[in-house]
């Protein structure tokens, strides 16, 4: 593939820079561009990256196919990309669509350009334009039909590639949750919990606020035991927003925004979409059926050595870990954003309600030996987690 630069803005996609990327990706008889009209993608969720449209305009006004296509590229903001950099998901995201998405059972957007420098972990994706595909509101919900669909897929796409960590379009695949993310979860969510709690009081009663705080210090020993079991690929932040879906007779589902691709415990995209995108009331209709169907795929695919109670096991263990995202997301969204805060006030609630109806907090990791790295760090973060929300409670209380 040819090596061009990686654009750092938007000013830096041009018609030519564009002319070349579609070129190196294959279309080298692409007529030739003229102009090209940029428009970002708003959205409230995109934290990690910009998301812009790129309308295109020919020499002579000729007749383009693709008009458009999405380009999407690391986000500005510092912090943030240091998070990104640190979690390796711009690397993540390229790695999918470079090895995997070709050989992949699910739809997802066609590529026409990607590249990743591992040195400046500079980031580019030039994909296919799905602006005619439905992004669902998550307040309202998957609805029963839509989830079990969603999960029809991912099970397709995991069983495809169940324990098989050997294979060529794996080579590059990062594990989900390395130990080193792990413990970066560990102390974001421990740095941001005081806030979730202080922000969503309602949503936690005491037993539960107890259990998350007990539940922060263990993090890093909860995705080690998530992780034990088989693996497969794992989309990491499956969920209404980057599962769309079309009107019927045309492409009806694809999945975008592949950052937290790797080979980990598969059912946690299954508790995550359930959790988080799926009301409670249809979560409880469907789930012991969609489980269910979720294995009944796997064997049918040749799967082995995994019973329907370690499927549903998994399930279970897997909805704890739900709630890490969701205190992060919580108490880092923008309060002044009304419409933000009741949607976060629904799907936290949805995951909370979640994680007590399957009694996940069964899978809280218990107490490690003291003088372990992780049993010292787990001290740790109780203690310095103790030291830092009585400051917060101390500020709020001024």
């Amino acid at each position: 593939m040819t090596q061009l630069p990686i654009p750092v803005q938007a000013d830096d996609i041009t018609a030519e820079w564009m002319q070349q990327a579609l070129a190196a990706g294959g279309l080298s008889d692409f007529p030739e561009l003229d102009a090209l009209e940029i428009k970002e993608i708003s959205d409230e969720n995109n934290m990690m990256g910009h998301v812009y449209r790129c309308r295109m305009t020919a020499c002579g006004n000729i007749a383009l196919h693709p008009a458009a296509v999405v380009v999407k590229l690391p986000t500005s903001k510092i912090t943030v990309r240091k998070f990104a950099n640190w979690m390796s998901l711009y690397h993540r995201e390229f790695v999918f669509y470079s090895d995997i998405a070709l050989h992949s059972h699910i739809r997802v957007p066609s590529v026409f350009y990607c590249d990743f420098d591992a040195r400046s972990q500079g980031f580019v994706l030039v994909m296919e334009d799905l602006g005619n595909m439905k992004e669902l509101p998550n307040m309202e919900g998957a609805g029963v039909m839509r989830a079990r669909r969603a999960i029809a897929e991912i099970a397709e796409l995991q069983g495809q590639f169940w324990e098989a960590a050997d294979a060529p379009a794996l080579g590059n695949c990062n594990a989900f949750m390395s130990a080193k993310e792990g413990y970066l979860m560990q102390l974001i969510y421990l740095l941001i919990l005081p806030i979730t709690l202080n922000r969503f009081d309602d949503l936690f009663t005491t037993d539960m606020r107890r259990l998350a705080e007990k539940f922060g210090s263990r993090i890093g020993a909860y995705y080690a035991a998530l992780n034990s079991g088989p693996k497969t690929i794992v989309h990491g932040d499956y969920r209404l927003g980057n599962v769309l879906f079309g009107d019927e007779g045309q492409i009806d589902f694809v999945v975008i925004d592949w950052q937290g691709a790797g080979l980990g415990c598969g059912m946690y995209d299954v508790a995550f979409f359930l959790s988080f995108s799926v009301t409670v009331d249809d979560r409880r209709r469907i789930e012991r059926d969609a489980i269910g169907e979720y294995h009944d795929t796997l064997c049918r695919m040749g799967v082995k050595n995994y019973s329907r109670d370690d499927c549903w096991r998994s399930y279970r263990q897997s909805m704890l870990g739900t709630l890490i995202p969701m205190v992060i997301g919580a108490g880092s969204i923008n309060m002044s954003s009304r419409a933000l805060e009741i949607n976060t006030i629904e799907s936290l609630g949805r995951t909370l309600t979640a994680i007590d109806d399957l009694d996940a907090w069964e899978f809280l990791p218990t107490g490690e030996r003291l003088f372990s790295f992780s049993g010292a760090l787990s001290m740790t973060s109780r203690c310095v987690y103790s030291i830092y929300s009585r400051l917060l409670n101390l500020r709020k209380e001024k």
